[in-house]
């Protein structure tokens, strides 16, 4: 699951700490997952982020996606370019809806 970085995680620690260091990673990020889910509500009345914030970034993720894949798989860009270039223009099209109406 952590592609290329599993392999330099290997090759800095070896194939047992290396392994071990791997599933630490995905076993903390899914705990972080498991425990934003489980205080969702303490996060939400406490974050000062709304239903509004919390739209705009699910479009914003939303329309990222779709066009990191029409870059990469319709275009044929490479991966990493896609995403940036997907983010940067789903940011531009959120600041021409929002400031330009």
């Amino acid at each position: 699951m952590l592609g290329t970085f599993q392999g330099e995680l290997v090759s800095v620690f070896g194939s047992s700490i290396g392994w071990f260091v791997g599933h630490a990673i995905l076993l903390a990020a899914l705990v972080a997952v498991v425990f934003a889910i489980r205080e969702r509500d303490h996060v939400i009345k406490h974050s000062g982020l709304g239903r509004s914030q919390a739209n705009d970034f699910g479009f914003f993720l939303l329309l990222t996606l779709s066009l990191f894949y029409f870059y990469s798989a319709v275009c044929g860009f490479a991966s990493g370019p896609s995403l940036v270039v997907g983010a940067i223009s789903a940011l531009f099209l959120r600041w021409m809806v929002t400031i330009l109406g």
